[in-house]
């Protein structure tokens, strides 16, 4: 028997089960780290374009999202503008389905 698999020099049943997998090794330990490591992906939208995708997923209209963020109708329409060029969204309920798919909405 290997010492490496052993942790005494004395009868086999003393041995580590396992080997030196533990804890801090295998494929459970490569998978959590994969998934700390995997990049996120940022969001094509800015700050302000995001609150606003929230707000149409929540069914507002242009006037209400205004009023909620303290800014003009047009505002609001050259946000949603530059909204649906980014995602190539056709119209509002596109811009509402990609926010309840990515999260935004809740």
């Amino acid at each position: 028997m290997s010492r490496l698999f052993r942790t005494h020099r004395g009868a086999p049943e003393r041995r580590v089960k396992g080997g030196r997998r533990g804890p801090r090794s295998g494929p459970q330990r490569f998978a959590r780290l994969a998934a700390a490591a995997a990049p996120v992906r940022p969001s094509p939208l800015s700050e302000r374009e995001t609150e606003v995708a929230a707000l149409v997923s929540r069914g507002r209209t242009n006037a209400e999202i205004a009023a909620v963020l303290h800014i003009s109708a047009g505002t609001v329409k050259t946000h949603l503008t530059n909204i649906q060029g980014k995602l190539g969204a056709r119209d509002r309920v596109e811009i509402a389905a990609w926010a309840w798919e990515s999260g935004l909405a809740r």
